[in-house]
């Protein structure tokens, strides 16, 4: 009897025991389910919370990036810009050098034509001796020659003349007209060369005023001819030559640089040619004639 009520006693508790297991756990179940469904909405607040945390700080990355992006591209543009400033800076400074290498190519033309021109010649009379030596009679030296002026040809203007003068030395006397520079650089019409009158020739034992007239003052000087008729400007100068060479203002006026009369010498050889010419700037100059005259100038 004993042990029965032993064991009963031993059941009961046991009983007991899962009784308390299962009213506890109920009691556990309750307050986790009660504990989880109160702390639901923080628990899901905190979740969107940490996904938004996490889409702003994407969001700000993007920004971070687009922001390098976008200062990257600045840094491009403000490179592109430097390089085409630089550019036109050196195509400016090529243009420029353009127009300078075109001005310096345009002065080398204009000098080079200066200096051509001014080197150019043209024959104003050929001078043949006939004869040099001592005349037996006087004791004297003379020349015997034969004077011819030449046009801007070089072609014979009217007969030749022959001349008997004292000593051996002959002298060409001659007025000339010297034109401003610019004139004859630019090749001007009237004005691009000297213009000469060959007024007389004589000999080294004459006085220049017993030598033999050439030119008469007023008329065409024979070695400038350019037509049958005399410009006006031509006339105005050898009408007044002498006024204008006193007249530094009218002289200006008609672009004339110098204004006067001179003479060119040369000692004289039997046999011998020599050439009267004058060059676009200055005077007339005498030379032996090397070259054999053609037959238009015999």
């Amino acid at each position: 009897m004993a042990g029965t009520i032993e064991k009963l006693q031993t059941v009961n508790s046991l009983i007991r025991t899962l009784l308390a297991l299962v009213l506890f756990g109920g009691v556990g179940a309750a307050g986790w389910y009660g504990y989880t469904t109160y702390n639901a909405a923080e628990m899901e607040g905190q979740r969107k919370d940490a996904i938004l945390r996490e889409k702003e700080q994407q969001l700000a990355d993007s920004i971070l990036q687009v922001e390098m992006q976008r200062q990257a591209l600045k840094a491009k543009d403000d490179e592109l810009a430097g390089k085409r400033a630089e550019i036109a800076s050196q195509q400016k400074e090529i243009a420029s050098l353009n127009e300078e290498v075109a001005r310096q190519q345009a002065e080398i033309q204009r000098l080079d034509t200066a200096l051509r021109l001014h080197k150019m010649e043209r024959r104003l009379a050929r001078i043949r001796v006939l004869d040099a030596g001592v005349d037996p009679d006087s004791g004297k030296k003379f020349s015997k020659i034969e004077f011819v002026e030449l046009n801007e040809l070089s072609d014979p203007v009217g007969e030749a003349r022959q001349f008997s003068l004292d000593g051996e030395m002959v002298y060409v006397d001659y007025w000339v007209v010297k034109f401003e520079d610019k004139y004859v650089e630019q090749a001007d019409l009237e004005r691009g060369m000297s213009i000469c009158m060959l007024s007389r020739v004589f000999g080294d034992l004459q006085k220049p005023k017993e030598g033999l007239t050439l030119d008469q003052p007023g008329q065409r000087p024979g070695n400038y001819a350019r037509g049958s008729v005399m410009s006006d400007f031509e006339k105005k100068i050898w009408d007044d030559f002498w006024k204008i060479a006193n007249d530094p203002q009218q002289a200006a006026e008609l672009g004339i640089r110098a204004l006067h009369g001179d003479a060119v010498s040369i000692k004289v050889e039997k046999g011998k040619t020599y050439r009267v010419t004058v060059r676009a700037s200055g005077g007339p100059e005498i030379v032996v004639e090397t070259d054999k005259p053609t037959a238009a100038t015999r």
